[in-house]
């Protein structure tokens, strides 16, 4: 059966079809509009967990046969796709993360479905991505690189094009947080689709993390919030269990979603620092310590999540948090103001 045919008729496609497919949507002989019809074709339609991982590993396989390996390394990252419009959570999260010695590998885009990606806000930073082949001194250095996907993944740059025409979210937002070019030991990786989450939970487990947390925010968000219940699936060593958590029972006070608006690259990063720095005070700081607080968990830094936001809160206070940041050679405010 020919490839559209499977898609017209909503068939699951196995991993040779699947490999197939990618070729298709990154050829540059193909027609946008072909393109553009079959993926909505497949983004019409449920995928299985087996497509999922059969698309993260053909992806990742068309870059890199044998994916690099930092030990100990985590990537804090979430799908996009939930219309929150919410400040760069993950990536303010990536620097408390690192400041506790965890080598960081977080793999971003430019915003798709959002005001400003976590590249958009680096360059707001003035700090730069790395390659693939220079990340393991980066990091021995830093601590904490930052990759671009469009860098690493040269075919994403055929793909987003047409992503940009599709008014939802498609595979694409999925498989992003997936496909680090890096074999990582650690992940906490959030999701906007409650659905997906068994279904993501089991693909990062076939891809051989050995711990990690796919969550969904309370009121639809693709990371913690503390707004109530977050749905979480923890991995260890293949095994999945799932549960809630609310940020009420770790100490923090409810906030709404609308509390963590954010805007553009540069008011981002203005949210960033305030954080980073012990200014802000309000939600988006306690969401920042949660988030960071499971990520330090997940990487076995400490027991429970509560005592991973309690060492999350503590690298703030202490000033270790801003320190990575400076390490970084990020832009600075006038801390005056």
């Amino acid at each position: 059966m020919e490839l559209l045919t499977k898609l017209q008729q909503q068939h699951p496609l196995n991993q040779t079809e699947m490999t197939n497919f990618i070729q298709l949507l990154i050829d540059d002989d193909t027609a946008d509009e072909k393109k553009l019809d079959m993926l909505q074709r497949f983004s019409a339609r449920e995928f299985t967990q087996s497509e999922l991982t059969f698309i993260s590993r053909s992806l990742i396989n068309s870059m890199y046969v044998e994916q690099p390996r930092y030990e100990g390394s985590i990537c804090v990252c979430g799908t996009g796709g939930d219309r929150s419009n919410s400040f760069n959570i993950s990536t303010t999260v990536s620097f408390i993360v690192a400041s506790a010695g965890v080598p960081v590998i977080k793999h971003g885009n430019k915003s798709v479905t959002s005001s400003s990606g976590s590249t958009d806000l680096l360059n707001a930073m003035n700090i730069k991505t790395q390659k693939v082949e220079e990340t393991a001194a980066y990091i021995d250095a830093k601590g904490l690189a930052f990759l671009s996907a469009t860098e690493t993944y040269p075919i994403m740059k055929n793909i987003q094009p047409i992503r940009k025409m599709i008014a939802t979210p498609t595979i694409f937002n999925i498989t992003g947080p997936l496909i680090n070019p890096f074999k990582l030991d650690y992940q906490v990786m959030g999701v906007y689709d409650a659905t997906r989450l068994d279904k993501i939970a089991q693909t990062i487990a076939d891809l051989g993390r050995k711990r990690a947390i796919v969550l969904h925010g309370a009121n639809g968000m693709d990371e913690a919030t503390l707004s109530g219940d977050n749905v979480i699936y923890e991995i260890s060593e293949g095994i999945i269990k799932n549960y809630t958590l609310n940020a009420q029972d770790l100490g923090f006070d409810f906030a709404s979603n609308e509390q963590l608006v954010g805007g553009s690259a540069e008011e981002n990063l203005t949210i960033t620092l305030d954080i980073l720095s012990g200014k802000e005070q309000s939600a988006k700081r306690d969401v920042v310590i949660l988030n960071a607080g499971i990520a330090l968990y997940v990487s076995e830094q400490v027991e429970t999540i509560q005592a991973g936001v309690d060492k999350a809160r503590e690298l703030i206070i202490n000033g270790t948090a801003l320190e990575q940041y400076k390490k970084m050679g990020g832009q600075l405010y006038d801390y005056s103001r």
